[in-house]
């Protein structure tokens, strides 16, 4: 798909918004050709639509995968994908690995700032709501090096490791790999990088370029799960440590006899079958809102929930209306439905497609906890009965 020019057509639900806004367009190294002075607007004679070698880094791609992969893998001999991201002779003063911005983060944002649809940071202030920093929850990206849920020893909230980031925090390199090496194996997440029809769209996989070992993780995990997250929020890992969590699913903690191999993980969990079902399936937590409720009392067999815990995503993950009061079921109206592009329909659930960057919800819960017996995180679980 060619990128587009910052006047184009709205695109289809299930595919990237793929626009470049008109004062980043001179921080693409490919683009510099185009412009007799970078500085001054007056000169760029880009074309309109852009060609897609801009973001493919190639005229004619090799495979379908390398092609797909945009700047971020498929690099080949006869590649010029570099030349999208790194700058040789004319990056800024003092930039990291000749990027074009002074920033990893500054970088990154050339494309991902939030504004087209991309889901990273910026989507919610754009679309009009408050400042998630305040009123829900961000990753904190060149702020800080603190982590909550701590360390293994002693989960406290005041851990601090050296990041990669701006003297020494957290950064999007910490958690992503860029040239897509290392990676964890693909998954169906909710974000379907598909221009194609809406109805296979959950059959697209990615591995959202996420790292098998983010930096401050003391080993590798290939499934995207509660190990993962756990590579830096150790002290949230059920048997990790003394600190008494909800409990989670994770090595630490395997539910079944073959221990790790039977655990979940988001591309693995017990699911409902439906739309007022209390039966389960084995499937991904992705695509679907089937994954946020465990039915009380637990489904068995091989397919159940029963001896297991959930996964960190069950509970933080992107804000949506999941789970009626009484039998941990999805109701009609509480089926995931995406519409429009990140964040352009307020009915969509989820409305946005951005975990773990920011949210409207405290902690990146899935849903705010409610102060009365009502519709609310706990009950996607727990029966109110045993509760009270």
């Amino acid at each position: 798909m060619a990128v587009m020019a910052s006047f184009a057509a709205p695109v289809p639900a299930f595919a990237y918004q793929d626009e470049v806004p008109p004062g980043q367009l001179q921080y693409i190294p490919m683009a510099r050709e185009f412009m007799a002075d970078p500085d001054d607007p007056s000169t760029w004679t880009i074309p309109d639509p852009m060609p897609c070698v801009f973001c493919h880094g190639t005229a004619a791609p090799t495979s379908a995968d390398s092609y797909a992969a945009g700047p971020h893998g498929g690099y080949l001999s006869t590649t010029n994908k570099c030349a999208t991201c790194h700058s040789v002779h004319d990056a800024p003063a003092g930039s990291e690995l000749l990027l074009p911005a002074a920033t990893v983060k500054a970088t990154c944002e050339v494309c991902h700032d939030g504004t087209g649809g991309k889901g990273v940071y910026g989507a919610l202030v754009a679309r009009g709501l408050p400042d998630p920093a305040v009123s829900g929850a961000v990753h904190s990206i060149d702020v800080t090096n603190v982590i909550p849920g701590g360390t293994a020893a002693d989960g406290t909230d005041d851990s601090t490791r050296s990041f990669a980031g701006v003297a020494g925090a957290l950064t999007c390199t910490d958690c992503h790999s860029p040239h897509g090496t290392s990676v964890v194996n693909p998954f169906a997440g909710d974000r379907a990088r598909s221009a194609g029809d809406a109805a296979v769209a959950n059959t697209v996989t990615s591995t959202r370029l996420l790292k098998q070992r983010p930096s401050t993780a003391a080993a590798a995990t290939t499934e995207y799960g509660s190990d993962w997250c756990g590579g830096c929020h150790t002290g949230r890992l059920s048997g990790s440590g003394p600190v008494g969590n909800h409990p989670v699913e994770s090595s630490f903690n395997p539910p079944e006899a073959g221990g790790a191999a039977g655990t979940f993980y988001y591309g693995r969990i017990a699911r409902v079958t439906g739309v007022g079902s209390s039966a389960t399936e084995i499937g991904t937590l992705g695509h679907n809102n089937f994954g946020y409720v465990m039915p009380d009392p637990r489904t068995t067999g091989a397919a159940g929930q029963e001896g297991h815990a959930p996964i960190c995503q069950q509970c933080h993950e992107d804000a949506r209306t999941v789970g009626n009061v009484t039998d941990q079921q999805i109701d009609a109206g509480e089926v995931f439905a995406i519409t429009q592009v990140d964040g352009a329909a307020a009915s969509d659930s989820p409305q946005f497609q951005n975990f773990p960057h920011e949210s409207q919800n405290f902690r990146f819960l899935v849903e705010a906890q409610a102060a009365t017996w009502e519709d609310d995180l706990c009950l996607n679980c727990h029966n109110p009965a045993i509760l009270n």
